[in-house]
């Protein structure tokens, strides 16, 4: 209207500046509202809800907001950049990504009372995949559950999934505990494979571990924002199997009340957290069911030692499969072996380092699904015309690399192993020189290249030598040495408990299994009371992606003797 009248006027060029500079000031004033509700966004629901119910719908006053609220942004970014650099306690840390990490604005939070003492509850987005509604659900609880009393607080995040097809409302709750450690629940894109399956009969909670996904997490960054390594290493040692396992049973108290129990399934280093459970919570679980994941030993004490020998021998098996398979492999492995050994090292996209150790560390792909083929296939061009390794065969390693950005899994992976004892002592390192002087010396790539022999590549184990050459790894070589020579750790298992356990489980047990020894895992199900075994050697370690809902309906079929003992 302005503006017409402008032009009746023959006013054009100073109305239409006059216009222009109008809508100018509004726009930033609209930008500094915008920044003011971002800003709000990392608040708790109570801020958000006082906030909202103070404004006034007067222009006057809306006004006013603005005009404070742009100034208050300002203000807010310049101490929150001073902030950044001196708050580096584990407190801080662990309430900036708590916030920082979440969307607690959403929705009004809950306070439930649990045995663990008060814990927020609130839900997130909803959405659809096909065949699937899931739900987003934070609870925020203890840190350190052995010091709640402090107030540190982390948030947890949960994804809850049930059928589009079929009524969920009185379906019981099955909790995912995710393999590790230190990696997030799967993101469900369909309803297929064992998550289908389950859905048919529970409403399935798919947790991320503390540290992991959406839960407060733990980056390379976060951990370098404390003040010390040993303060890396204190805030690390809380995400262990027990945290977790206490985390799960705070969740189940807020989520279904104390008296309600819930099932629970584990694959791989989750079927490690399953027994955990068992140990420290029975009463709580209704049925568990375990792929993969029978943890070697409940014996106190460091295991890692005896995992390790027991596991060299089924990767060593592993490899001869590789170069049976794929004879023309054992000239092209030794050539890229000997070009690094003479540079020795190339860096690769990511900024790591490719060394003949690192590349053997290729192999912990080799205990599962189309394993040896994924490794042969990055192997068919891996030079350039001019003699280099070609960008695309340095991108293939870093895309094979999970520990840069999942880096609990490196730092926390031997102590895994430790229940009432310690150290761990880079164990790997150590049965890997043994191994090698004993039994096998192509684990040692300089000699089989010397030799005339096929280089073997290593498995699922850490070296102390990955925190020089993985780049996300560097600034953490004294937290993890730290952590490798604590001594003792806490328990994880209770084995009284687990001889008297009532609770019905059962267990799905890979023969070829190249991460978890069948041996040891066979010893285990023995001091479980009551626990079944399903032994094949159908499948790898990844039975649960290969054919998940068969296994899963067999280990349900054996915990209600729908499928009986004989």
């Amino acid at each position: 209207n302005r503006l017409r009248g402008a032009l009746n006027t023959k006013e054009v060029s100073v109305s239409f500046r006059f216009v222009s500079f109008r809508i100018l000031i509004e726009m930033r004033m609209l930008s500094s509202r915008l920044n003011a509700l971002n800003s709000l966004l990392y608040s708790s629901p109570s801020r958000l809800h006082s906030s909202s119910s103070s404004s006034s719908p007067s222009t006057s006053s809306r006004r006013e907001e603005r005009r404070s609220s742009s100034s208050c942004v300002l203000r807010g970014d310049r101490e929150g950049a001073n902030a950044s650099t001196s708050r580096r306690s584990r407190r801080s840390l662990s309430l900036r990504t708590a916030k920082g990490n979440v969307e607690m604005q959403q929705h009004s939070s809950q306070e439930k009372h649990t045995s663990f003492g008060v814990v927020r509850q609130w839900d997130g987005h909803t959405d659809v995949v096909t065949g699937l509604h899931l739900r987003e659900r934070f609870f925020e609880v203890p840190l350190d559950y052995s010091d709640v009393s402090n107030g540190e607080k982390i948030v947890v995040f949960a994804r809850e999934v049930v059928s589009s097809r079929r009524p969920s409302e009185t379906l019981p709750y099955l909790v995912y505990l995710q393999g590790g450690p230190g990696f997030e629940a799967p993101r469900p894109l369909e309803a297929s494979g064992w998550l289908d399956k389950a859905c048919e009969s529970f409403k399935v909670l798919l947790l991320d571990q503390r540290g992991t996904g959406r839960s407060t997490p733990i980056t390379s960054t976060s951990l370098c924002l404390m003040d010390s390594p040993r303060a890396q290493a204190e805030y690390l040692e809380l995400h262990r199997a027990d945290s977790i396992v206490k985390d799960a049973e705070c969740i189940r108290q807020a989520l279904v009340g104390q008296n309600l129990q819930w099932s629970i399934i584990g694959q791989s280093f989750g079927g490690f957290c399953s027994l955990t459970y068992l140990s420290m919570f029975p009463n709580s679980l209704k049925e568990s069911f375990i792929m993969g994941g029978l943890a070697p030993t409940t014996t106190p004490g460091c295991t890692a030692h005896a995992v390790y020998s027991a596991l060299f021998k089924r990767v060593q098996l592993q490899n001869e499969k590789y170069y049976e398979r794929f004879p023309q492999d054992k000239q092209v492995v030794s050539k890229v072996v000997a070009y690094l050994l003479k540079k020795g090292g190339v860096k690769t996209p990511a900024g790591n380092v490719l060394s003949a150790k690192s590349l053997q560390s290729l192999g912990i792909r080799f205990g599962g699904a189309q394993c040896l083929e994924s490794i042969h296939f990055m192997f068919e061009s891996p030079f350039e015309v001019t003699g280099d390794l070609s960008y695309k065969f340095l991108k293939d390693y870093d895309n094979v690399v999970s520990i840069d950005t999942n880096i609990i899994y490196a730092l926390l992976h031997e102590a895994i192993y430790c229940s009432d004892g310690g150290p761990s002592g880079w164990a790997a390192e150590s049965v890997r020189k043994e191994y090698e002087a004993t039994t096998c010396p192509n684990f040692d790539a300089a000699w089989a290249v010397n030799n005339g022999k096929p280089v073997y590549f290593t498995g699922e184990m850490i070296f102390p030598w990955m925190f020089d050459e993985i780049a996300q790894l560097r600034p953490l070589q004294e937290a993890a040495e730290i952590l490798a020579m604590k001594d003792p750790w806490p328990p994880l298992y209770d084995e009284e408990q687990l001889r008297r356990n009532k609770v019905k489980v059962a267990a799905a047990v890979y023969f070829e299994d190249m991460y978890v020894d069948l041996n040891l895992s066979m010893e285990t199900a023995g001091k479980v009371q009551g626990m079944r075994t399903y032994v094949t050697n159908e499948y790898l370690h990844s039975g649960i992606r290969e054919n998940g809902p068969k296994i899963l309906e067999k280990l349900m079929n054996m915990t209600r003797n729908i499928e009986t003992l004989r």
